[in-house]
C-alpha cells in the first residue's frame, strides 16, 4: 500500500520557494540581457540562422551540370559542394569548391556560372549540393 503525507505548508517554505523563484528570474533575465548585447555587439556569431534566410533564395535558370563521360562509363559519382556568391541582380559572381571529385567539381561550376536567381537589395553567399548520380544499370 503506497501512503502519502501531506504537511501543511510553512511560512518559512513559502519564503524560501518564492526566493528561489525569485532568483531564477533574476537569472533568466540577465542571460537573456546578455544575450541580446553579444547578439548586437557580434551578429556573426548567429550563423544558422543567416544561413536560414540565404537558403530562402532559389535559382530562376538553373543549367545541368555536363556529367563527365569517362566517370559515367566507370559507373563514378558522387556529391559537389560549392560555395556560390550571388550579386544583387541575381548573376553568380564566383564559385568556390567545397567538396568532391575534382572532375565532377569542375563540371558543377560550369553549369553554376550559368545559374540566374532573383534580384535582392544585397548580395548573398550560399552552399549548394549537386548531386552526380548515375542510374544504375540493371543486369540482365
Amino acid at each position: 500500500m503506497l501512503r502519502i503525507a501531506y504537511t501543511e505548508p510553512t511560512l518559512k517554505g513559502i519564503v524560501i520557494f518564492k526566493q528561489q523563484i525569485s532568483s531564477g528570474k533574476r537569472s533568466l533575465c540577465r542571460l537573456i540581457r546578455l544575450s541580446a548585447i553579444v547578439l548586437v555587439l557580434f551578429p556573426g556569431l548567429m550563423p544558422s540562422l543567416r544561413a536560414q534566410e540565404t537558403n530562402e533564395r532559389k535559382p530562376v535558370y538553373r543549367v545541368a551540370p555536363k556529367y563527365p563521360e569517362d566517370l559515367k562509363r566507370h559507373d563514378i559519382g558522387g556529391v559537389v559542394r560549392l560555395s556560390i556568391e550571388i550579386t544583387p541582380r541575381g548573376n553568380v559572381r564566383t564559385v568556390s569548391p567545397i567538396g568532391g571529385n575534382p572532375i565532377l567539381v569542375e563540371a558543377a561550376i560550369e553549369a553554376v556560372k550559368q545559374w540566374k536567381y532573383g534580384p535582392t537589395e544585397a548580395s548573398q553567399t550560399l552552399e549548394v549540393k549537386i548531386d552526380f548520380i548515375q542510374p544504375s544499370r540493371s543486369i540482365h
